[in-house]
């Protein structure tokens, strides 16, 4: 399925764009505005390329800058969720490579040269995600850049995130697009379709977007607090039944460490390596305060979303109580969204 890219040294005029590149928003016209400027100035050539929004129902005229930038193609719909919106995106993309990113991601000039490049050899593509934190860390900081957006890990463990993934069109159309009714982690659900029907997945180092860290206590533990009950929710959706392994994951200080375990990270410490990239100097200290907070609290948050995770991908999937829910708070989990080619 390898070997489908054409030659981006191309610059015909009518020819169509070798890469769309898609982008979700709801009301962040300053993060497009910046996004942006760093696609303008990839080493690619700028004809080689488009770059289309998918509106998650943004507040009216809150986009109207990008839509009077003559490159720039936005379609608008309904809130729903950021998974609809990549949907809606990649139904009018013109190039026959789709590449992903995020409103608050700044790509790196060679991010797309190096994509396509990627992409040569595989169906899809996970690049590199580098954390930017502030000139001060929290201990936030510090878990967001161990714990979120390993490209690497993720790419071994048949897995990516949007917030730079390559994919040809037609195996994106094979795997029916991403899941629209998940608010949270549609990505590695579709990455993980796509290696099931045979698309092979790297991971690009050199294909670079940066991301800014969680800096809060509230905003790091919402992400975690999310990402756990929505997994929780595809499990049960995928015909998950309750093991001996599964339920160790419920006993918050254990569940932490078989969680790092199963995600190849350090039981005993942050990666360095990632806190490196990142620009930061690691040292044991990092660890001694970063490491309490991971087990003795963010462990019990994690938990609690996989505990109502579980209870609400059940109430979804067979409409009957759990443990005292009523149906009548039961609705229907759906299918992937198929997109055309």
């Amino acid at each position: 399925m390898t070997g489908h890219v054409r030659d981006p040294g191309r610059d015909d005029g009518d020819t169509p764009p070798v890469v769309s590149v898609l982008v979700p928003v709801r009301d962040d016209p300053d993060g497009i505005r910046e996004l942006i400027g760093r696609l303008e100035a990839q080493t690619l050539p700028r004809g080689r390329f488009e770059i289309v929004i998918g509106d998650d129902g943004s507040r009216a005229g809150s986009l109207d800058d990008v839509v009077r930038n003559g490159g720039v193609r936005v379609e608008h719909g309904r809130p729903r969720t950021s998974y609809a919106a990549r949907n809606r995106a990649a139904r009018v993309a013109l190039g026959g490579v789709l590449a992903f990113c995020d409103s608050d991601c700044l790509p790196e000039p060679t991010w797309l040269e190096e994509g396509l490049a990627a992409l040569e050899q595989a169906d899809l593509v996970a690049g590199e995600v580098t954390f930017v934190p502030p000139a001060r860390p929290t201990v936030w900081s510090l878990l967001t850049i161990d714990m979120f957006l390993d490209q690497e890990r993720n790419a071994l463990l048949s897995r990516a995130v949007t917030a730079n993934l390559f994919v040809t069109k037609a195996v994106f159309a094979a795997a029916g697009g991403f899941d629209e009714s998940l608010p949270s982690g549609g990505d590695y659900d579709f990455a993980r379709r796509c290696v099931e029907q045979g698309a092979r997945l790297v991971y690009a180092p050199a294909s670079v977007v940066r991301h800014p860290t969680l800096d809060s206590r509230p905003v790091f533990l919402r992400k975690v607090w999310t990402t756990n009950r929505w997994s929780a929710v595809r499990r049960v959706r995928d015909g998950g039944r309750p093991s001996f392994s599964n339920l160790l994951t419920f006993v918050p200080f254990l569940g932490v460490a078989l969680a790092r375990r199963n995600a190849l990270r350090p039981v005993a410490g942050l990666q360095r390596h990632r806190l490196v990239a990142a620009g930061l100097r690691p040292s044991w200290r990092d660890s001694a305060r970063a490491l309490p907070v991971l087990y003795l609290l963010v462990a019990y948050v994690a938990v609690f979303g996989r505990v109502l995770g579980w209870l609400e991908g059940r109430r979804r999937v067979t409409g009957e109580p759990v443990f005292g829910y009523p149906t009548a708070l039961a609705a229907p989990l759906e299918a992937p969204v198929r997109t055309p080619a």
